[in-house]
C-alpha cells in the first residue's frame, strides 16, 4: 500500500507502508545476533537454575511426604495403644458404656474408632450405632483378624459401613495374657491426600517464586558475563590470525579480567618466543639428533648453555647447576678445553680420543666440538658432544688378549700333537709301551682342544640364543646325579673332595635344562680346576620361592676383592701371581658363560670370596 505523504510543486514523497514494522524487524535481527552469546547465558543460566529446582522440589516433596506418611502412621498406631490401655484398664465394661466412651472419645476427630470384642461383635464405634453393625471376625477384615492372634494389624480398604476407604490400624486388648477385644482406629485415606495436598501446594508457591528470582539472577548473570567474554573471544581470534598487536581490556580482579591479562600476557610471550624459536630452531634439532651421547652447548665465551645428564655423569657435575659457569670451571679435563679453543678459533669441527682418571678407574672419551657461531649473534657457539668409549676400548683390548691367549692354548697341544705324530712314526711296531705313551698323549691334547673348542661355542650361545630355549621339568636329583657322575673321576684325579647335595622338593621347577647344566658344570668345573689337592668343593641344588638356587663353594686359594668385579668378563683371567698358582690357568671363558647364561634366564649370579679361604658363588634361576 502506498500513501502520499507531502505534495510540492515539482516533487511529490512516496513512503511504502506495505510493512509498517520492517525497520523495528532488521534491528531487532541485529540486535539479537549481538546478544546471541548472551541469550546462550541466559538460557543456560536459567536451565540450570530450572533443573536444581525441578530435582530440589522433587525430591523435597518426595521427603516431605514419606516424612508425612511415616508421622501418619505412628501417630494412628500410638493413639491406638493409649487407647487400648485406657479400655483394657477396668475391662469389663457394659457395651453401651464402651459405646458411649468411643462417641465422647472421638467426638472431634477425624479418625474413627472401633472397639470388637473377641467373638467379632462391634461394642462401640464412634461414628456409627454399635448395636446395627455386623460381626467384624470376618475374613475382609484382616487387621482385625491380625489384632485376635495377639499382633498389631494394618489394611487399607473401603468401608462397608460408611463406604469411603480408610486405612486401619488394630491393636489387641489382652488381660493375664487373654486376648479380650480389638481396639481399632480408622483414618480416611481422603484426609491423608489433603495432607499431601498442603504439601504440594506449598512446594508450588516456593518454586513459582524460586523460578521468578532465577529468572532474575540468571539474566543479570549473563550481562555480566557476555561482553567481557565476548571481547576476550574478539582479542584471542586476532592473535590467532597473526595481530599481535591486540589487546585485550583487562579492567577490574575478577577471574574474567585474569584471563584478560593472562592473553595478553601470552601475546607478549609468544611475540618474544617466535624469535628465539627461529633463531634456536637448527640449534635444537643437533641436540636432539645426539641426546644418547654427553652433550654440552657452549656460547662464545665458554659458559655453559646446556648440559645434559651423560655429560653430567661423565664429568661429576650436575647438569642443572652448571648453567651459566664457565666449562673449565665444571670440567677439569685441559684436553676438553683445547678442543672448545680449537673450534673456537678455526671456526670448523674439532674431534680427538682422550683418556683421563675418575674415582670409577680410567674413561676414554671421544669429543668432537661443532662451531655454531655466528658474527653478531649470542646463543650457542660450540656444541660438544661426548661419546664414552671405555667399554669397547676394553672390549678391544679383552679380544685381542683373548686371541693372544687362545693362540698360546692352541700352540701347545698343537706343538705336543706334531711331536707324537712324529715319534709314532719312528717307533717300532712291537714297542707297545711307547704306542701307549704317545697314544695317551694325544688323547690328552686333542681333548683339550675339544675343551677350549666347546667353551667357545658355549660362550657364542650363550651371549646371542634368545632369551628362553627349551623348556622342560627339571629333577634336581637327576641333575645333581649328572653332575656327580661328570665331574667325580676329575676331582678324584686332583685329590679334591666333591660333595653335591640335591635336595628334594615336591615342588616342579621348569626352565632350559641345557643352559641350567651349563651353568652348573662351568661352576663345579672353575671350583675343581683352582682347588688344590686336599681341598673341598661343595655344590647345593635347592629350590626357594619357585627359585632354583645353585650354590658352589670351594676351599680354593680365592679371588682379590679388586678382581672380583672382573671375574665374569669375557676373556678375563686372575694373574697367577695373585692367585698363588702358576700351573693352572683356564680360558677365562667359564665364568663368563656363568654369567650370560644365567641372564638368558632372567637369573642372578653372586660371588663372596676371600684370598686364602675359597670362593662361594651363588646362582639363582626363576
Amino acid at each position: 500500500m502506498c500513501t502520499w505523504l507531502r505534495c510540492g510543486k515539482n516533487s511529490a514523497v512516496l513512503e511504502n507502508t506495505s510493512r509498517p514494522f520492517a525497520g523495528w524487524d532488521i534491528n531487532w535481527r541485529m540486535k539479537m545476533r549481538r546478544h546471541s552469546f548472551f541469550w546462550k547465558l541466559f538460557a543456560g543460566n536459567l536451565l540450570m537454575m530450572g533443573v536444581i529446582l525441578f530435582v530440589a522440589g522433587f525430591f523435597s516433596y518426595r521427603y516431605l511426604n514419606a516424612n508425612y506418611q511415616r508421622d501418619s502412621r505412628e501417630n494412628q498406631g500410638r493413639l491406638a495403644r493409649i487407647t487400648k490401655l485406657y479400655f483394657q484398664r477396668d475391662w469389663p465394661r457394659l457395651a453401651g458404656q464402651i459405646d458411649a466412651d468411643c462417641k465422647r472419645l472421638f467426638a472431634n476427630r477425624t479418625m474413627r474408632l472401633t472397639v470388637i470384642a473377641d467373638d467379632g461383635r462391634v461394642l462401640g464405634d464412634s461414628q456409627a450405632r454399635a448395636a446395627t453393625m455386623e460381626n467384624h471376625r470376618t475374613d475382609d477384615r484382616p487387621e482385625v483378624l491380625q489384632a485376635l492372634k495377639g499382633q498389631a494389624g494394618r489394611d487399607i480398604r473401603s468401608s462397608e459401613t460408611l463406604g469411603s476407604q480408610f486405612r486401619y490400624f488394630a491393636e489387641p486388648i489382652e488381660k493375664g495374657g487373654k486376648i479380650l477385644g480389638v481396639v481399632r482406629l480408622a483414618m480416611p485415606v481422603r484426609a491423608i491426600a489433603e495432607g499431601r495436598n498442603v504439601i504440594r501446594n506449598a512446594l508450588t508457591w516456593a518454586a513459582m517464586v524460586a523460578v521468578g528470582v532465577a529468572v532474575v539472577i540468571a539474566g543479570m548473570l549473563s550481562w555480566m558475563w557476555h561482553k567481557p567474554i565476548r571481547q576476550i573471544t574478539e582479542t584471542a581470534r586476532a592473535i590467532a590470525a597473526g595481530n599481535l598487536s591486540a589487546k585485550a581490556p583487562a579492567g577490574g580482579s575478577d577471574e574474567l579480567a585474569q584471563l584478560a591479562r593472562a592473553l595478553n600476557e601470552m601475546r607478549e610471550s609468544l611475540a618474544t618466543q617466535i624469535k628465539t624459536i627461529t633463531s634456536q630452531r637448527e640449534h635444537l634439532s643437533v641436540i636432539v639428533r645426539n641426546l644418547r651421547e654427553g652433550v654440552i652447548a657452549l656460547d662464545s665465551e665458554g659458559k655453559i648453555v646446556l648440559m645434559n645428564a651423560a655429560a653430567g655423569g661423565l664429568f661429576a657435575a650436575d647438569s642443572q647447576e652448571t648453567i651459566g659457569l664457565h666449562l673449565q670451571s665444571v670440567v677439569r679435563v685441559p684436553d676438553v678445553l683445547d678442543i672448545f679453543h680449537q673450534a673456537m678459533e678455526t671456526g670448523k669441527s674439532a674431534g680427538k680420543q682422550i683418556e683421563f682418571e675418575t674415582g670409577h678407574g680410567l674413561r676414554i672419551l671421544d669429543l668432537h666440538a661443532a662451531n655454531f657461531s655466528s658474527p653478531g649473534q649470542d646463543g650457542i657457539a660450540v656444541l660438544l658432544v661426548v661419546r664414552d668409549i671405555t667399554e669397547i676400548a676394553r672390549t678391544a683390548a679383552m679380544k685381542t688378549e683373548f686371541v693372544a691367549n687362545a693362540s698360546h692354548e692352541l700352540r701347545t697341544p698343537l706343538a705336543t700333537i706334531r711331536a707324537a705324530v712324529d715319534s709314532l712314526a719312528m717307533v717300532e711296531p712291537g714297542d707297545t709301551d711307547a704306542l701307549a705313551k704317545f697314544t695317551d698323549m694325544l688323547n690328552r691334547h686333542v681333548a683339550r682342544l675339544e675343551e677350549m673348542t666347546k667353551d667357545l661355542l658355549d660362550l657364542n650361545i650363550a651371549e646371542t640364543a634368545d632369551r628362553r630355549g627349551n623348556i622342560e621339568k627339571i629333577d634336581l636329583a637327576e641333575l645333581g646325579n649328572w653332575a656327580e657322575n661328570h665331574f667325580a673321576q676329575a676331582a678324584r684325579d686332583k685329590g679334591v673332595e666333591l660333595k653335591i647335595v640335591a635336595e628334594h622338593s615336591e615342588a616342579a621347577f621348569e626352565s632350559d635344562q641345557e643352559r641350567v647344566k651349563s651353568i652348573l658344570q662351568n661352576l663345579i668345573d672353575n671350583a675343581v680346576k683352582f682347588t688344590p689337592a686336599a681341598g673341598l668343593v661343595e655344590c647345593s641344588l635347592r629350590l626357594e620361592a619357585g627359585q632354583l638356587r645353585i650354590e658352589v663353594r670351594d676351599t680354593g686359594r680365592g679371588i682379590p676383592a679388586e678382581m672380583q668385579d672382573k671375574v665374569f668378563e669375557r676373556f678375563f683371567q686372575v694373574e697367577p701371581s695373585r692367585t698363588g698358582d702358576t700351573k693352572i690357568r683356564g680360558t677365562g671363558l667359564g665364568l663368563a658363560i656363568v654369567k650370560h647364561a644365567t641372564e638368558r634366564l632372567n637369573g642372578l649370579v653372586n660371588l663372596k670370596s676371600a684370598p686364602g679361604k675359597g670362593t662361594t658363588i651363588t646362582v639363582t634361576i626363576p
